[in-house]
């Protein structure tokens, strides 16, 4: 599939057009539905992730060639080639309209059975809800006893019926801006005092080839040393020319990061870093992608230090920004702590499923 152009890319166009409806009907918004771009671009690489998308159509009354209206429902399935090949990530949408048919089922069916003819055992999926289940009332509590999804959630409860467990329950959460900039400079001042001399901030658009290293080094320990509760997930294995992969996806998909790194002077190590997604033709909000501080540099402020100074960056790069969107799991208390104290406050819930075949 060379573009977005192609007479064969109406399958994409369709799958777009989905993901946008779902996500408004569940958040209200389509900030987080996926450009056709992005689609495409996300299947040209492949270099580390087998991927495979199907989609289902409506019969046409005039039996003519489907077109990217008929598309009701996708499927997606994602295999790990170099780490974590026990596994595959599923995920089903169907249009709003076209729901409680068995549609979802039949996708899910498909999705399942490329998964185990990939010889992968171990299933990770993930379904939203515009929000938390509050104290007094019935929930979904997942293993870690952290977070609560309304019992009523369609999307979890179909999970459940196959099979899934919730193993964790993410905070969604929304960050209006701007930020007041008299607040971010002191909690900027704050964790640099706190932090001292022997760590230095960077901050690019994009990162420069002499720090994929070091960021590569922070994606490993990001898929290690974020809570995962019992999902079946081990380390992914990170190095630059990997970096490079990501970088160059980010940018075919119309993407863009602005990333902060804090170098830990003494060493020259990459200490804590964090990154805002851009995404071209949606200016209005960015999406706050990994932060992470390495376990040997915990206690300097340095998670609170990426933010202020990437909030403060976006602020001045970007100031038509209105919004910043980030998912973090419930038992993150630091994470969460930190972002409450920016500004952000809950928007929705995420539940983190696990199937064993």
């Amino acid at each position: 599939m060379p573009s977005v152009d192609h007479p064969d890319a109406w399958t994409y166009h369709g799958t777009a057009a989905v993901e946008r409806a779902a996500e408004i009907a569940i958040r209200g918004h389509d900030d987080l539905a996926r450009p056709v771009q992005q689609i495409v671009s996300g299947m040209l690489h492949q270099e580390y992730t087998r991927k495979e998308r199907f989609v289902a159509v409506q019969d046409r009354p005039d039996d003519g060639a489907p077109t990217a209206d008929d598309v009701i429902g996708f499927g997606f399935v994602a295999m790990s080639l170099k780490d974590n090949t026990h596994t595959a990530d599923v995920f089903v949408e169907v249009h709003p309209d076209h729901r409680r048919r068995g549609i979802g089922s039949a996708l899910a069916d498909r999705a399942e059975q490329i998964a185990a003819d990939g010889g992968r055992t171990t299933l990770f999926a993930w379904s939203s809800a515009p929000r938390e289940a509050g104290d007094d009332e019935e929930a979904l509590v997942p293993a870690t006893g952290a977070g609560r999804l309304p019992a009523d959630a369609a999307g979890a409860r179909f999970a459940l019926d196959r099979g899934y467990t919730v193993e964790q329950v993410e905070r969604m959460s929304r960050l209006d801006l701007p930020v007041d900039p008299d607040q971010l400079a002191a909690f900027e001042a704050e964790a640099r005092a706190k932090a001292g001399n022997d760590y230095r901030v960077h901050t690019w658009e994009g990162i420069p080839e002499e720090w994929h290293e070091g960021y590569a080094q922070l994606m490993t320990r990001m898929s290690t040393d974020v809570p995962q509760g019992e999902l079946d997930f081990g380390e992914e294995s990170w190095d630059a020319a990997r970096v490079r992969v990501y970088l160059e996806e980010r940018a075919a998909s119309g993407q863009r990061l602005l990333t902060t790194l804090v170098e830990h002077v003494p060493s020259g190590e990459v200490a804590a870093g964090t990154s805002f997604l851009l995404q071209d033709g949606k200016p209005a909000f960015v999406f706050q992608e990994e932060t992470i501080a390495l376990k040997a540099h915990r206690g300097h402020r340095l998670g609170m230090l990426v933010k202020a100074v990437n909030l403060r960056e976006l602020a001045a790069r970007y100031p038509g920004t209105e919004r910043v969107h980030t998912f973090n799991a419930e038992e993150n208390a630091h994470m969460l702590g930190i972002n409450v104290a920016l500004g952000f406050r809950p928007s929705g819930a995420e539940a983190a499923l696990q199937k064993r075949l």
